[in-house]
């Protein structure tokens, strides 16, 4: 029950994050799951995979489309390629060879994190007002 509770909680709160910056917050309800000893980390990726599959973003889509700010070519063109490319990453991971450890993973995704952020904060900063 008390996992159902803090489930239910990081769901909201990475939806209200997703709504606002339109970056996935797969990564910190991930980051959420390790901290909090919920279920083992290629378990848990795969759990966050699997809630990809589902529109999350139609409410977003929605309010965005209303104010006619999507580019429909561009996001089909990245959703063909990140279809293919989500595919042949996951092979590294959860494939037969099973290439990349857990702790492999986790610094890949820690650099990824740290360079997106350092890019952000740059582009914030730099921000004509």
């Amino acid at each position: 029950m008390n996992n159902i509770l803090i489930e239910t909680i990081l769901g909201l709160s990475s939806g209200i994050f997703l709504g606002i910056t339109g970056i996935a917050p797969t990564g910190l309800i991930l980051l959420a799951f390790d901290w909090l000893n919920i279920g083992d980390y290629k378990s848990n990726l795969g759990t966050i995979l699997f809630i990809n599959l589902f529109p999350i973003t139609v409410g977003s889509v929605f309010e965005f489309y209303k104010a006619k700010q999507i580019n429909f070519l561009i996001g089909t063109i990245l959703l063909i390629s990140m279809v293919v490319g989500s595919y042949i990453g996951s092979k590294f991971v959860a494939g037969n060879k099973n290439v990349l450890s857990t702790k492999s993973v986790k610094y890949i995704t820690a650099y990824l994190s740290l360079f997106m952020g350092v890019v952000f904060l740059y582009s914030a900063y730099y921000e004509k007002k």
